[in-house]
């Protein structure tokens, strides 16, 4: 949203040239003024449609632009200017499916750069502990040192990151800003695989164990694979993990992946009976048509699973759908997230998580806007 919308006089503006716009058609009596009306009406239900409604054809999105300037529709009566009372009311966040590993839902009310900020804080900005420098006392392993560093450091760590403050970048490792682990394991004879289950958590202090002895930090699994050794070869090096941000390295993201994708808007806008209904079910991959029995005899089909659709546009090209009043399109106003934990975090607290990182980043920029406008001279 930009400024320029968030100004009270210019939404005025807007309003006042349409009212001007509207007196002066009306003082004219013009005989041709009732159908300029109906055409202003009907571009404006159009603007309407194409500022919430991503249409596509057979070549691909037909208008993916959104317009966010509060004046670019003055001239058709409509107010573009972006209202919060509107925005609350329309806003909604619905759950659909929910465990510690996956969480799926909605998005709705809510414009692209703000759903895509809330995906990036997940990836980027959400706070986990991770190994972020290893002490190699020993290593006979074919795995040069910093190989195995970089191995170890994407090791996910099952641990609350609220629990330890954040470390400067001159400061020393304590037990106050880290945890310590130990990895030493020896092959004796023939072939022994090293996995993350061999990292030994090692408290600074009695304070530190004391602390966490009912829930101990461990790696998220126990059988990632480190590296393997032969007989004689050994690793024995010191951990050491802090907390840290996926934006600063990806071993600190708390997500396997967080995505989105806009909501399907399938419309039949007119009957596909008969043959041309089997046709149409069976040339979607997805399985999003399916066949609906009509009272007095005959097939007919129907959007049955609209969720399911990837717009692979197989309807449009092999079915010809568009000839036959199939409208394939998607609401760009309405999301269908995504989330899946790494671990460290629990879906649900991850989500949680974020939000609170999301409020704090506003309430940042509110102030600076602040500051700045009482900074500004007087007019």
């Amino acid at each position: 949203v930009s400024a320029h919308q968030l100004r009270p006089e210019c939404r005025t503006c807007v309003r006042s040239r349409a009212a001007m716009k509207r007196e002066r058609g009306r003082e004219s009596g013009a005989a041709g003024y009732p159908v300029a009306k109906e055409a202003d009406e009907a571009s404006a239900r159009l603007a309407l449609e194409q500022q919430t409604i991503l249409r596509l054809n057979r070549e691909g999105p037909m208008n993916p632009d959104t317009k966010a300037f509060c004046g670019c529709f003055a001239s058709l009566d409509l107010d573009n200017s972006w209202d919060f009372a509107q925005f609350k009311q329309g806003f909604a966040i619905e759950i659909t499916s929910m465990s510690d590993e996956l969480v799926s839902f909605d998005m709705s009310g809510i414009d692209p750069p703000l759903a895509n900020a809330f995906r990036r804080i997940m990836i980027a900005e959400v706070p986990t502990v991770a190994i972020s420098q290893v002490t190699m006392y020993q290593n006979t392993s074919v795995i040069h040192d910093e190989n195995l560093a970089h191995r170890l450091g994407l090791v996910p760590l099952k641990f609350e990151p609220d629990n330890l403050e954040w470390r400067p970048a001159d400061s020393e490792f304590n037990e106050s800003n880290s945890l310590r682990f130990n990895l030493h394991v020896l092959c004796h004879q023939g072939k022994k695989s090293v996995y993350s289950r061999d990292l030994k958590w090692q408290p600074w202090s009695e304070a530190q164990a004391l602390q966490f002895k009912d829930d101990p930090p461990i790696p998220v699994e126990p059988d990632i694979l480190i590296a393997q050794l032969r007989s004689g070869q050994e690793i024995e090096c010191e951990c050491y993990c802090e907390k840290g941000v996926g934006k600063e390295h990806a071993k600190w993201s708390p997500v396997c992946t967080a995505h989105y994708r806009l909501q399907p808007v399938i419309t039949l806008t007119k009957d596909i009976t008969g043959d041309d209904a089997e046709r149409l079910k069976a040339v979607c991959p997805m399985g999003v048509f399916d066949i609906e029995d009509l009272p007095k005899g005959g097939k007919k089909a129907i959007v049955a699973h609209p969720r399911k659709c990837t717009t692979c546009r197989e309807c449009l090209e092999s079915f010809n759908g568009e000839e036959q009043g199939l409208v394939l399109a998607k609401h760009k106003q309405h999301f269908l997230f995504s989330v899946e934990s790494v671990g460290q975090i629990p879906a649900p607290e991850l989500m949680r998580k974020a939000l609170r990182k999301f409020q704090d980043k506003l309430e940042t920029a509110m102030r600076v806007l602040e500051s700045r406008a009482e900074d500004e001279p007087p007019e």
